[in-house]
């Protein structure tokens, strides 16, 4: 008998001493993309590998690592309640050691849990709108749609998102199919004087899923400054209507004037008529050659002689005041002077032997003139 206690006290003690020891520790690491289990664990230099177990409610999946830590995220259920623990037991060869469980976890808002899990609010851009402040920042429902905390909802969640700044909080929702989210704010006179402004935004989703806080700023001008387009494009539209109009007024004129005119020569159409009634008027002048006689016989003038001018008795007198002189000698005067001087006597109706009594008288030698006296 003492050797059969001695020997069972012997089998106790190796079943004892290749017993591997629990992990303890073990916490809760979660973000918007995941969820990652960590433990520690006393001696590292055992062969021993940890065995993960993910319990929510009634259900269970595990996994199995040599690390100090695991992501779980594939390992959630998607459900409701969200509301998830985790079991990490040490296993060496068929041995397992001592489980040790982790904190209750979930992220919704609501559950009863010991770790609530938020989700980070988007990267928020701010600008200067209409004498606003325009937030603008991604839909997290299109951002985390295939995260563990999101990925059981369906298209008819919406975000319910709070905007809050020193003076006002502004409640809003952004459609769940919506790729952006975007919302503006008004601040008071003086805020706008400062020129910095900031606000703090938290969201939640369906189900208590919570977005935590982020606080944006911004700084600069965001009041309304008329601008010269402001007043160019009211006159370039009165510009462009006047042009239009007048354009159609003449329009209206030139049609107008031209159902007067078809009118008045539909009313009027002999007297309107401006065809010539002699056409041959209207032909080019043609010069014709006129017919001239060249038998032509022209009588050469009756020529009166110094006799027929002069009576006898003023011839006479005529040789008497001569005297000295040669009858027979040439006279001073030709023929021809003579005639002349009967022609032209004559054109101006002077007939010499009705003239009151002439003499000739000599006025130098051989210079004759006729003189009248008594």
């Amino acid at each position: 008998m003492t050797v059969y206690h001695e020997t069972l006290k012997r089998v106790n003690a190796g079943e004892a001493v290749s017993r591997p020891s629990p992990p303890v520790n073990v916490s809760i690491q979660c973000d918007n993309y995941g969820v990652e289990v960590r433990w520690e664990y006393p001696d590292l230099s055992q062969d021993v590998h940890f065995f993960v177990e993910v319990q929510d409610h009634d259900k269970r999946k595990n996994s199995t690592t040599p690390n100090l830590n695991l992501n779980i995220s594939s390992m959630l259920v998607p459900s409701p309640t969200n509301v998830y623990y985790v079991i990490v037991t040490a296993v060496r060869g068929g041995q397992k050691s001592d489980s040790c469980e982790s904190k209750i976890f979930s992220f919704n808002e609501q559950a009863t849990a010991d770790i609530k899990c938020y989700l980070d609010f988007p990267e928020v851009e701010l600008s200067p709108k209409d004498g606003k402040l325009h937030i603008q920042f991604i839909n997290p429902l299109e951002l985390y749609r295939n995260t563990p905390a999101l990925r059981n909802l369906n298209n008819q969640d919406d975000l319910e998102y709070t905007v809050k700044t020193k003076e006002r909080v502004n409640n809003t929702t952004c459609d769940a199919k919506a790729k952006t989210c975007e919302t503006s704010i008004e601040f008071s006179e003086h805020i706008r004087v400062s020129q910095n402004y900031c606000v703090d935004l938290t969201g939640k989703i369906e189900w208590g899923r919570k977005l935590n806080l982020r606080r944006s700023c911004f700084k600069g001008d965001i009041r309304i400054y008329t601008s010269f387009t402001v007043y160019l494009y009211p006159v370039l539209g009165v510009v462009l209507s006047l042009l239009f109009i007048t354009g159609i007024i003449m329009l209206l004129v030139t049609k107008i004037n031209s159902e007067i005119k078809k009118r008045s020569i539909a009313a009027f159409p002999k007297l309107l008529d401006f065809k010539p009634t002699q056409t041959h008027l209207c032909e080019p002048l043609r010069l014709h050659p006129d017919a001239v006689t060249t038998d032509l016989h022209i009588e050469p003038k009756e020529q009166t002689t110094f006799k027929e001018m002069y009576s006898d008795e003023e011839l006479n007198s005529r040789d008497k005041y001569v005297g000295s002189k040669d009858s027979n000698s040439e006279s001073p005067y030709r023929d021809n002077d003579l005639d002349e001087a009967d022609q032209s006597d004559s054109e101006e109706g002077y007939d010499c032997p009705h003239r009151p009594q002439a003499h000739c008288l000599e006025m130098s030698p051989g210079d004759m003139v006729k003189g009248y006296g008594p």
